[in-house]
């Protein structure tokens, strides 16, 4: 049997790189390359480098798994230093996935160097599995671009995930942004998403009572789940004097809300009951005195009915 230290040769190596493409026996040769030892990893390396990315990434994500396996990290990182981009978007989106298998096999080897290369991979095309391997480094540095992340539908998760691992950063960094002192814009649809993912990310980070100043703005956002998030920061980190006002901010805003944002509102509110009551019952005043009929369709009317129980009973939906 071959092995470290037998002879193999080319043609015989060849015949398992080109048996990487079969369902059925692919894995058996990638394991059989493996066990050869570092002899394989000039030929693994040009099949990896040299080879046009296809629409069906099996064999390449193979490769890297052998180079990974022998420690050929200087061949993964001479890979992802290429910046492959195909301009099919079939082969595109199958070459994500050995960029991401390359950078998996990169997080045996945390060096600058490889720091670098994973940020430099993440800013030309993020994957999942190149945001995972840059955020295990735990770097600062990377903070400000798994911030502009969080506009991407596809890597966001990943992105709070990674700055979940450096909270004080992290937190430091959605301060600043929230008060438009980065390079990151404020406005537009994208926009909207990241500060909806930077505000709950504060809502787990916390705040001091000095930002909150910064952050009391947002409870007129567009976006409803901003307006929870910042309420939620409210009503634990500022003033007490506050309150009332965050409370009538979150229940006049529950008019734009969808079910699932409507129950994070009730769940907010039920924890200060009485204060809710009190504004509730306010808020029910001014809305009778415009002549405006309860609404049961409604998460505003709702939210009042659930908040005011008793005293809006002869109300309460299917009421004469």
């Amino acid at each position: 049997m071959s092995g470290p230290g037998h002879e193999v040769s080319d043609d015989a190596i060849e015949q398992l790189i080109a048996a990487m493409d079969s369902l059925v026996d692919g894995d058996r040769a990638a394991e059989q390359l493996i066990s050869f030892g570092q002899i394989v990893v000039p030929a693994v390396e040009r099949f990896l480098l040299a080879s046009r990315p296809r629409s069906i990434s099996v064999s390449r994500c193979r490769a890297v798994r052998i180079l990974g396996a022998l420690g050929a990290y200087s061949s993964l990182i001479h890979y992802l230093g290429q910046n492959v981009r195909p301009g099919d978007a079939t082969v595109l989106f199958a070459e994500d996935s050995v960029r991401s298998a390359a950078a998996q096999e990169l997080m045996r080897h945390e060096t600058p160097a490889t720091f670098k290369v994973l940020l430099d991979a993440v800013k030309q095309r993020a994957t999942s599995g190149l945001i995972q391997a840059l955020s295990q480094y735990r770097w600062p540095e990377s903070v400000p671009l798994l911030f502009h992340l969080l506009e991407d539908d596809l890597c966001r998760e990943d992105a709070k995930e990674g700055l979940r691992k450096m909270p004080e950063a992290g937190r430091a960094y959605a301060v600043l942004l929230l008060r438009g002192l980065t390079e990151l814009p404020m406005l537009g649809s994208s926009a909207s998403r990241r500060r909806r993912a930077t505000l709950q990310l504060l809502v787990e980070f916390g705040i001091s009572l000095t930002e909150w100043s910064d952050l009391s703005g947002f409870l007129d956002d567009e976006d409803c789940d901003c307006v929870i998030s910042v309420a939620t920061l409210g009503m634990r980190f500022a003033p007490p004097a506050e309150r009332p006002f965050i409370v009538a901010a979150l229940i006049e805003r529950s008019r734009g809300m969808n079910w699932a944002q409507e129950t994070e509102a009730v769940e907010l509110l039920d924890k200060w009951p009485q204060l809710a009551r009190q504004i509730a019952r306010h808020i029910r005043t001014e809305c009778e005195k415009r002549g405006e009929k309860p609404n049961w369709m409604s998460p505003f009317w709702r939210i009042l009915h659930h908040t005011l129980g008793n005293e809006m009973r002869e109300q309460k939906p299917g009421a004469a």
